[in-house]
């Protein structure tokens, strides 16, 4: 072989050689991106583990407290149930037991209870009466309050002064309705419309102080009349 053969083919050699070099460089870097790669793996791994052992963690917490507050719970809604209950039956039996509501009911006339008392849950049959009221104020007005003593079950009644209505007709329920009179004159009221079991009311006069618990007839007229 001659110098110049050898020498290109040297060089030819050493001109291959590089590639050798390029891969130890990549098999290098490919270890270390690897590496960092498990590296990452275990860094997911951990973290969904521990993220694990949390969600149970919680899990077990709220469960606990469930079983500690179950009887607490119970407990409540029992005593809402009851409440209710008493409020519904109170509602529906809202008749006045005390001794004044008894005779109130029986006298029909009272000077002790207060408007908007019942004394029935269901109409009777009560009789229609007329009252002369006498006072001795000055005032040329007087408050009154009418309301339904017994069931609330859709009766209309109308007042009337001296034989003009005042006012249109209105059903008459538990919570009284007020109305502004002559303290001196003729103050009627008015059947309109029986809702069942006959118009039952009752009527307060401020001036006196005193509640009559009173019936109407349809198209007929209960009379108070108040003098000095």
């Amino acid at each position: 072989m001659s110098n110049e053969q050898y020498n290109v083919k040297n060089n030819s050699n050493k001109s291959a050689s590089p590639p050798f070099k390029m891969n130890e460089a990549q098999n290098g870097n490919f270890s270390t991106y690897q590496n960092q790669h498990n590296s990452t793996e275990n860094n997911i791994n951990f973290m969904q583990n521990d993220k694990y052992e949390v969600d149970n963690r919680t899990l077990e917490d709220k469960a606990e407290r469930k079983k500690r507050e179950g009887p607490f719970i119970i407990l409540g809604l029992i005593c809402v149930g009851v409440a209710l209950t008493t409020m519904l039956f109170s509602y529906r039996s809202g008749a006045d037991t005390s001794q004044a509501a008894k005779d109130a009911l029986k006298n029909k006339v009272s000077t002790t209870v207060s408007a908007g008392i019942i004394l029935s849950n269901k109409d009777g049959n009560s009789q229609a009466s007329d009252y002369t009221i006498t006072n001795k104020s000055n005032a040329k007005d007087t408050k009154v309050w009418i309301w339904d003593y017994a069931a609330e079950d859709g009766d209309y009644v109308q007042v009337l002064v001296n034989g003009a209505p005042i006012g249109d007709a209105f059903m008459i329920k538990h919570k009284p309705k007020e109305i502004t009179v002559p303290a001196e004159g003729k103050v009627q009221i008015k059947g309109i419309k029986d809702g069942g079991g006959g118009i039952t009311y009752a009527v307060r006069y401020d001036i006196n102080g005193t509640s009559y618990f009173n019936a109407a007839d349809v198209g007929k007229s209960n009379t108070y009349t108040f003098t000095k």
